[in-house]
């Protein structure tokens, strides 16, 4: 696997340079947050072990396994978000030129995307502060954890997806000064020579 051909920094602007610094703490949580997978997949492992093995089934093992991986995937989202991994139907946005792809992605952005994150990191303090004043438990559960650690992904996520927001935002902004995203290498960068 070759290297990506190397980001034009010499039409760079603020906002590009903005983004990429943003673009860090999505990068740095992304792959912290990656660790909670090796923990989740222990604890499935040890359940099925213990369950069908030994047959002595666990009281924790499903809800650790829940618990992360519903961090996993909330504390995720930003890093997804950095790398373009959501689903996107692009039919037609793949044809646009970039400042048409930057305009209909800034709406996007400020009209959907950060309100809805605004409300998610604002209800979800709100599910945190009461789990931990309260010292709340999984009352579903015989083993009963606490869930304030499970709750305070939603407000920590929402501030990872404001953040990564802000830069796809600047980036948008970037483009439509420019032309051109400041995170892809240029069209002519990327094609390829045909050959018989």
């Amino acid at each position: 696997m070759s290297a990506p051909p190397p980001i034009d920094t010499a039409s760079d602007t603020a906002y590009a340079r903005g983004a990429r610094q943003l673009d860090r703490v999505a990068l740095a949580s992304g792959s912290a947050v990656a660790w909670l997978i090796a923990p989740m997949v222990l604890s499935l492992c040890y359940e099925v072990v213990a369950r069908y093995l030994f047959n002595a089934p666990t009281i924790w093992a499903y809800d650790m396994t829940f618990m992360l991986y519903g961090t996993f995937f909330m504390l995720g989202a930003a890093y997804t978000l950095q790398r373009k991994g959501h689903v996107r139907t692009d039919s037609l946005y793949a044809a646009w030129k970039p400042r048409r792809q930057a305009l209909v992605d800034l709406g996007g952005y400020l009209v959907m995307f950060f309100p809805f994150v605004a409300v998610f990191a604002f209800v979800g303090w709100g599910y945190f502060v009461k789990a931990w004043s309260t010292n709340e438990t999984f009352v579903s559960s015989a083993w009963q954890p606490i869930t304030w650690p499970f709750k305070l992904a939603m407000p920590v996520a929402g501030v990872l997806l404001l953040l990564q927001g802000t830069s796809e935002c600047l980036k948008c902004l970037h483009t439509l000064k420019t032309g051109r995203w400041p995170d892809r290498p240029s069209p002519e960068a990327t094609e390829q020579p045909l050959t018989a």
